[in-house]
């Protein structure tokens, strides 16, 4: 059965769409390896740079909290107003990171008063300062794979083209990050980021509140 979904997205500016969507997913990509990435430099100060220590604990922070972000986007992805709550999760992400340049130091600071172990320290201050944004990020993919989704059989594809897109999107979002945006400022990359970020958070928003416009109105029918 062709339901209004169908409708819009196989119709004249329905690929555009879609692209758009997917967009969003590969956005999102970019940004968790660029936080990840800028997140090392700035602990590396506090707890030393051993891969054992910052680059553990970030990186098992950002795999934990992606997990929970995952499950919760699948959860809101079978909300009827999904796309208003990933445009709010963008925004909230974008304040976040924006606001990381000032608190990362007195955390940081506090943890390190603390006379903690560098290992558990990094990993307090890891969870800290990284645990909302990342989970924010990690609600998006699901919701937007169920917004392509039209059909059951459609649904591995989907899901498949939108993991894979946005996990290029993170070698992408790495390499920049790694190569060219740490060597110039650590600050200036969050600033500009989280209001990117939030700038791509209010265009979803905006676009829910279209009427008629609802991407996830539509129910998925098996073949």
């Amino acid at each position: 059965m062709v339901n209004s979904y169908q409708k819009n997205v196989r119709g004249s500016g329905g690929r555009l769409r879609a692209a758009a969507i997917v967009f969003v997913a590969c956005a999102c990509g970019w940004f968790i390896m660029e936080l990840e990435i800028l997140g090392i430099r700035s602990l590396a100060p506090y707890f030393g740079s051993a891969v054992y220590v910052v680059m553990g604990s970030v990186i098992g922070v950002f795999l934990l909290s992606l997990a929970a972000g995952y499950m919760i986007g699948g959860w809101l992805s079978k909300k009827t107003r999904s796309q208003m709550l990933v445009g709010v999760n963008l925004i909230a992400a974008g304040v976040w990171i924006f606001g990381l340049p000032f608190f990362i130091e007195p955390v940081c600071e506090e943890i390190f008063r603390l006379g903690l172990d560098e290992r558990w320290g990094s990993l307090i201050a890891s969870f800290i300062l990284f645990t909302v944004p990342t989970l924010l990020f990690g609600t998006v993919s699901p919701a937007v794979v169920r917004w392509l989704t039209t059909r059951a059989s459609e649904a591995g594809f989907n899901a498949g083209l939108v993991f894979s897109l946005s996990t290029v999107a993170s070698f992408a979002g790495s390499v920049i990050t790694a190569f060219y945006l740490v060597l110039l400022s650590t600050r200036k990359t969050m600033f500009v980021s989280g209001i990117v970020l939030a700038v791509l958070g209010a265009t979803v928003l905006i676009q829910a509140m279209v009427p008629g416009k609802y991407i996830h109105r539509v129910e998925v029918s098996a073949e």
